[in-house]
């Protein structure tokens, strides 16, 4: 009798080759991003009317140190994407939003991440597909509860 693949090995695999995949459709999207560049595109595209967002709210979407996202940012200042400026109600903080080029480069991405997400469905049936959304969505609980205890 052969043992059951461990649970949390398969989902970890799952992500990575989720994670590859994603990948290789950005790059094939040539989309000029690094997959944080592009969670923070995305993150930055929800914001209601391109409203500016602090960078370290940034900093804890991203759940990265200041340093780490301060570099995130520079590059997509660089690329054109972000625009960064001084709070004129606090000087000491930094806020980021879109460019029309940033925009753009959101809309494509997640056109992209829309694409590879329904690739990764595709050999599941709609019942089947129903049925994962609820028992990862029951895991996904589980986890954030975990992850966020204080």
């Amino acid at each position: 009798m052969r043992d059951e693949p461990d649970l949390g090995r398969m989902i970890a695999y799952c992500s990575r080759l989720t994670r590859q995949h994603v990948d290789q459709s950005l790059r094939q999207a040539s989309c000029d991003v690094t997959p944080v560049q592009s969670r923070t595109l995305i993150y930055l595209s929800c914001r209601r009317g391109g409203r500016a967002v602090n960078q370290r709210d940034l900093e804890q979407e991203l759940r990265l140190k200041p340093s780490t996202v301060n570099g995130i940012v520079n590059r997509l200042v660089e690329k054109g994407y972000i625009l960064r400026r001084t709070s004129p109600e606090d000087g000491r903080c930094r806020l980021i939003c879109l460019t029309k080029t940033g925009l753009e480069k959101a809309e494509t991405i997640r056109a992209t991440l829309d694409g590879a997400g329904q690739w990764l469905a595709s050999c599941l049936s709609t019942e089947e597909e129903a049925s994962m959304r609820e028992l990862l969505s029951r895991i996904i609980e589980n986890l954030e509860n975990e992850v966020n205890k204080v």
